[in-house]
Parts: C-alpha cells; sequence; structure tokens
C-alpha cells in the first residue's frame, strides 16, 4: 500500500546530515566527513515523508566478478534503515524500488550480504526481489600452543610494496573462480580504506611467506576494534602461488599470534573455497550457514549480453522468460527462427543471469523448464552460461 506523502529518490550532495540523522541511530556514529569523502562512489536511496528523511539505504558501487573474465557493475546495499516509527509500513521496499529505476543506467545488480534466513530482515529482501546466490558457512579456530612458521608478520605497507607479487598470489589461487572484487594494483590500498573500516575500526596484520624474498603466499588479517565484537582475527584474505604449502605457513603464523591474544580466527566459506580442507585438517570448526549474497537483476537482457559466453550458440533462438511474477524476452539471436520460453522460479533465473547455476542439471531435476526446447536446447545454454565458483572473501564486505 502507498504511503501518502512518501517521496523515494536518490542522495544528491547536500543530504548527508538527512542519512545520517537515519543511519547512525541504527548503525553507530559516522561523521558527515566519513560518509562524504566516499561519494560519489556510495551513494544511496532515502525516503521523505513531510520532508523528513525517514529511510535510508546506502548503495556502494563496485565491480563484482560474475565468473572468471565477467566482471559487472554492482550496487551494494548496507546500513538499512527506517527509523523506528515508521517501519512496517513499506519504506525499505520503496526505497528499493527507486534505487532500481535511478542506478539502471550504472549497475546490473542489486546486491546485498544477508544471515538470519528465518529473520524478517531476510524476508524483507526476498519480498523485495532479492534471491540467494551463494551461501557460506563460519569457520573458526582456537589455535594451540606451539604453533611454528616460516612465514612472519610484516608492515601493511609491504603489502603494497610487493603489490605485483601478491596480485600473483591471488590470480594463481582465485583465477577460476568468481564471487568478489576483481583484483588488480591498487585495489587494496582501496579496500583497506574502505567505509566498513569507519564503522568498525580494525586494527590490519599482514602475513608474508616466506619472510624474505618474493612473497608467494600472503594473508590479511583484520581484528575489529569495537565495543561488543569478540576478540577475535578475521581472515580478511588468504593467497597463495605455491599451492596450499604457503597458505598453511600463513595460518600457522597468524594461529600463534592468535594463540598469544587467546582470540580465535574465523573465515567465511564457500563449498568452494580453495582452503576449506586444509581448514578442516587445522581444526577449523564449521558452523550452520548464516551469511549470504543475495542479488537481483536490474536489467536483465543487459545482464545476460554481459555474462552469456558464447551467444553465437544462441543465434537461432528468441529467449522469452516465464517466472511467478514476471514475464519478458531475454534474448533475440540474430537469426532467430526458434522461439522458447525458460520457465522457473525468480531465484533459478537469478542464478541463470549470475552464472550461478548449472543449466543442464537444473533441466534434467525439473528445476528449469524450457517451453518449446529440449536437452539439446538446455546443453547448449549451459554452453553460453556455464556455471561459475564463487569464493568470498571478507575483505570485501561491507
Amino acid at each position: 500500500m502507498a504511503i501518502e506523502g512518501l517521496v523515494c529518490r536518490e542522495y544528491r550532495p547536500g543530504d548527508t546530515a538527512d542519512v545520517l540523522k537515519v543511519r547512525n541511530p541504527i548503525f553507530g556514529a559516522m561523521s558527515e566527513d566519513d560518509w562524504d569523502r566516499y561519494v560519489p562512489r556510495m551513494t544511496a536511496g532515502l525516503a521523505y515523508l513531510d520532508d523528513e528523511a525517514v529511510g535510508v539505504i546506502p548503495l556502494d558501487q563496485r565491480d563484482f566478478l560474475l565468473a572468471p573474465g565477467v566482471s559487472v557493475p554492482v550496487a551494494f546495499e548496507n546500513a538499512v534503515g527506517v527509523k523506528e516509527e515508521y517501519r512496517s509500513r513499506g519504506i525499505g521496499t520503496a526505497i528499493i524500488e527507486s534505487a532500481r529505476e535511478f542506478m539502471a543506467d550504472r549497475c546490473d545488480l542489486l546486491m546485498v550480504y544477508r544471515g538470519a534466513e528465518r529473520s524478517t530482515g531476510y524476508r524483507f529482501y526476498v519480498k523485495s526481489g532479492h534471491q540467494d546466490l551463494i551461501y557460506l558457512t563460519p569457520v573458526a579456530w582456537q589455535p594451540p600452543a606451539g604453533l611454528a612458521s616460516e612465514a612472519m608478520v610484516a608492515d601493511i605497507e609491504v603489502l603494497h610494496e610487493h603489490e605485483q607479487e601478491v596480485l600473483r598470489a591471488y590470480n594463481a589461487t582465485y583465477v577460476a573462480s568468481g564471487g568478489h572484487a576483481p583484483r588488480r594494483l591498487g585495489y587494496w590500498r582501496e579496500a583497506l580504506a574502505g567505509q566498513i573500516f569507519v564503522a568498525v575500526p580494525c586494527q590490519i596484520l599482514f602475513y608474508r611467506y616466506p619472510a624474505e624474498g618474493e612473497i608467494v603466499a600472503y594473508g590479511i588479517f583484520g581484528i575489529p576494534r569495537k565495543d561488543g565484537y569478540e576478540p577475535v582475527m578475521r581472515i580478511l584474505e588468504i593467497a597463495s602461488s605455491n599451492g596450499v604449502a604457503g597458505a598453511i605457513e600463513v595460518l600457522k603464523a597468524a594461529g600463534a599470534e592468535a594463540h598469544k591474544r587467546d582470540a580465535a580466527i574465523t573465515d567465511y566459506v564457500s563449498v568452494d573455497h580453495p582452503y576449506r580442507y586444509q581448514y578442516r585438517q587445522l581444526g577449523f570448526v564449521e558452523e550452520g550457514r548464516s551469511l549470504i549474497i543475495m542479488g537481483q537483476a536490474i536489467n536483465p537482457q543487459r545482464l545476460f549480453r554481459r555474462t552469456c559466453r558464447y551467444p553465437e550458440a544462441l543465434a537461432d533462438l528468441k529467449i522469452n522468460v516465464w517466472t511467478p511474477t514476471r514475464d519478458y524476452v531475454l534474448f533475440e539471436g540474430p537469426e532467430a527462427t526458434r522461439e522458447i520460453t525458460l520457465e522457473a522460479k525468480d531465484v533459478i533465473l537469478e542464478r541463470l543471469l549470475t552464472r550461478r547455476l548449472d543449466v543442464v542439471s537444473a533441466f534434467n531435476g525439473d528445476l528449469l523448464t524450457i517451453r518449446n526446447g529440449d536437452a539439446g536446447i538446455a546443453g547448449r545454454l549451459g554452453e553460453a552460461l556455464p556455471f561459475s565458483l564463487w569464493v568470498h572473501h571478507h575483505l570485501d564486505w561491507i
């Protein structure tokens, strides 16, 4: 139900005080200077009722790797808030509907980190069109005494000075996966100066292996310095160009430090995390999944064009989409002589568009039906949109 007098629009210069009047009582103090220095990368959807700011959804604009070589512009919602006396009136949903419109020329996806699948917060995102794209399991390790390692802790400037080596190790580890921001020279300095580290200040520890010479493995760890946070060393990112051996050395060195601090080492892992098995061997304990990356396509046709690996495999097809909530034409090949309709729940189509669906398995398992299609068409779709492994790094979190 529409709220009379509600106006939703994008953040404008001069709106910072309105953003923080809503945000800060919910998420903690942030100064106007701290907000303004991240503009224009950080924008927001604002809701006004009788000229009073009553809701805000900050939007962090970034590139996101859906699959190797496939990077798209997205906006991550974060610190979503509505003033307490105005909640449960559809204001958050109205802001998201507005954001889909004003972000349409800049972003392909709205995305959000979310947990607590049984909560009203999670149901809000589902209701507003977001779908689950990756599930992440928290893991924690209480390192024992006596860990020895050939890795060492170094000043964070060592990372920046040896960034080419760090990038080489990163690419060696994650070249076959998506699910994170694409790395490049300069990325780490930007990420470690990100707004999340203003909201949740951290001591950053950088571990390198070996202690001297070329860096072949590294780990970036964050220790929160904010009331209410347990003493933990969070793995923000870890990589190695010599297989698992270098990563284990980094973990053992960090483990020795964590033991001295009486702190756990924690991470969030997907099923495709390259070190999940090594974590288990070291003694990391897995809990139930509690973090999800959700998303919704703003412009499905444009996203399809960007993520389709082999459009020539579909040149003779006109592809329609049917879900319980919408119908649209997704793609029409230059030589289209056959019209098909992909029929599925919204989550299946979102996963298809973000390269998170094994198309043939979904077709064979009756999760995706193809009107006027067959197994051959499903195979061609799977070739054009192959499934991508995703790995999350907590350095990307916001």
